[in-house]
């Protein structure tokens, strides 16, 4: 990760693509990878910075970012007596919430990727349950297997969480999103997500977070551990956090 501040700007948009047909699918895992599946060689995460190790934090392998792993993990430590605050298990409720549930028990998370093929290139976007754009459209390539990637400026992602305090909207102001995956028929496989949320943003929504925390966690008890987690420059200051996903999405009918 280098001195540069990255130049979001420079993200160009290609000329249009299209004309072999429109999927939507909707997203029905996200998994925030694990040290375990970094053991095992998984993907997990892209480099979202384009350079190598930087602000002491080292790289995974393949230099992919993604300081979510640490920051997951370390938030099961702050444990309240009825337990605490997990965020994979807050993501996989928000997105197996039954769309008739009672919202004290869980609220759906909805979250929708359109592909729109063409030769050799996709248009892709991303929605959420009302039809509001979160990221895109945005143009990649798609190779003769179903393989995308692309870039895009960012995502708008907010995950409802029901916590000790309430329910707690987890908003992820994603920036420089990085995703890959393979585009079947009735699926969108191996798919994974990169990208890197602002030092401010992130710090606002760890404060959102700490009633969540247990009973007694102040700022103070985890800025800390946070310093230790940005890996990425911005401006020339560790002032980013790299977070990455992986995950599948089943084909749904257009609305």
């Amino acid at each position: 990760m280098g001195r540069d501040q990255l130049d979001l700007g420079a993200i160009i948009t290609p000329p249009p693509c299209g004309g072999l047909g429109t999927a939507r699918y909707r997203i029905t895992a996200l998994h925030i990878p694990t040290a375990v599946d970094v053991s095992q060689g998984r993907r997990v995460g892209h480099n979202v910075d384009g350079t190598g190790t930087t602000c002491g934090v080292e790289d995974f392998p393949g230099g992919v970012d993604n300081a979510l792993i640490d920051l997951s993990s370390e938030l099961t430590t702050f444990t309240p007596p009825d337990g605490g605050f997990d965020f994979q298990a807050a993501i996989d409720a928000a997105l197996n919430c039954p769309a008739d549930a009672e919202p004290t028990t869980c609220t759906r998370l909805e979250l929708f990727v359109s592909v729109h093929s063409g030769t050799a290139c996709a248009v892709v976007a991303f929605e959420d349950g009302e039809g509001a754009t979160l990221a895109g459209p945005a143009v990649g390539s798609l190779d003769g297997s179903g393989g995308l990637r692309l870039q895009a400026e960012g995502l708008a992602l907010s995950i409802p969480a029901h916590t000790q305090a309430g329910v707690v909207s987890i908003d992820l102001a994603v920036s420089n999103l990085v995703m890959t995956a393979t585009v079947g028929a009735s699926e969108l496989s191996d798919l994974v997500l990169g990208g890197f949320i602002e030092r401010s943003a992130f710090e606002t929504l760890m404060m959102e977070l700490l009633p969540a925390l247990g009973d007694g966690v102040t700022y103070p008890d985890i800025a800390p551990l946070l310093e230790d987690l940005y890996d990425v420059e911005l401006g020339g200051m560790c002032s980013g956090l790299s977070l990455g996903f992986t995950g599948a999405a089943t084909l749904v009918a257009s609305p």
